[in-house]
């Protein structure tokens, strides 16, 4: 039995893995979630109802958020060529890279884009390894994993918005907002540790 693939999904994970097969040279299946999960976030910071990012999140066991669309889209692309399984990451092949420029033309992948280019472009202005961190010990997350969370991350944006509000970042801007969360998150985990 073939899974349907969400087209939200497989967008995505093209548009995301070849932002950080750019940044990193490869990259683990678990990233592409954590990156759609930071996008879903600045989409919902944006002022779009959660439900409308097309697919929801749970906590797998390492603490990353996880979409099962996700896990079929990255699957679907594996067995198409789009992506390469070295053995330790995996990285978007050059039909991979076509397939994704050939989709970003779509009006609705344009709009999601947008979320997607801020969420994985914290990567060059924080260090990939400080990003990774500190998404990973977002409150949101946080608290989920403590719940044990079966069904759907809510996202809660009033500290981000609380952020972005006081340095004056105006309501279009997605990059400021999205390193101002990231960096929040990574002096919150200093102050713990």
């Amino acid at each position: 039995m073939i899974n349907q693939i969400l087209p939200e999904a497989y967008f995505d994970c093209l548009s995301i893995a070849h932002k950080l097969d750019n940044f990193l040279d490869g990259f683990e299946e678990k990233e592409i979630h954590l990156f759609a999960y930071f996008s879903a976030i600045l989409f919902h910071y944006n002022g779009a109802p959660t439900a409308n990012w097309g697919y929801k999140f749970t906590i797998d066991s390492d603490g990353y958020p996880h979409a099962k669309v996700l896990s079929d889209a990255i699957k679907n692309n594996e067995k198409n060529g789009y992506f390469e399984d070295t053995g330790s990451f995996l990285i978007i092949t050059g039909r991979g890279t076509d397939e994704f420029n050939k989709f970003k033309k779509l009006p609705t992948n344009q709009k999601r884009e947008k979320y997607l280019d801020a969420a994985c472009s914290t990567s060059i202005l924080i260090p990939y390894k400080e990003t990774k961190e500190a998404l990973l010990n977002d409150p949101g997350l946080k608290k989920e994993q403590e719940t044990n969370n079966q069904d759907w991350v809510t996202y809660s944006n009033e500290k981000l918005k609380e952020i972005t509000t006081e340095i004056g970042v105006p309501s279009d801007e997605l990059l400021l907002p999205a390193v101002s969360w990231v960096d929040y998150l990574l002096k919150q985990v200093h102050m713990e540790n």
